[in-house]
């Protein structure tokens, strides 16, 4: 999506993680469907748990 910076990019790239004005949103490519995450890291990790993402941990 043009206009938000890029965050993530998963393997097939199908999907993707972007900074929409300071909040994190989910973009699946195909659809280009967006998917609010919320505001902070927190909020986006507890919002991709809830959509049965897997989480990866950082350090």
């Amino acid at each position: 999506m043009a206009g938000a910076p890029t965050i993530w990019v998963n393997g097939d790239m199908s999907e993707q993680i972007s900074d929409f004005n300071g909040e994190y949103t989910l973009i699946l490519i195909s659809s280009k469907q967006r998917i609010s995450l919320g505001k902070s890291l927190e909020a986006a990790r507890e919002k991709l748990k809830e959509l049965g993402r897997k989480i990866l941990q950082t350090t």
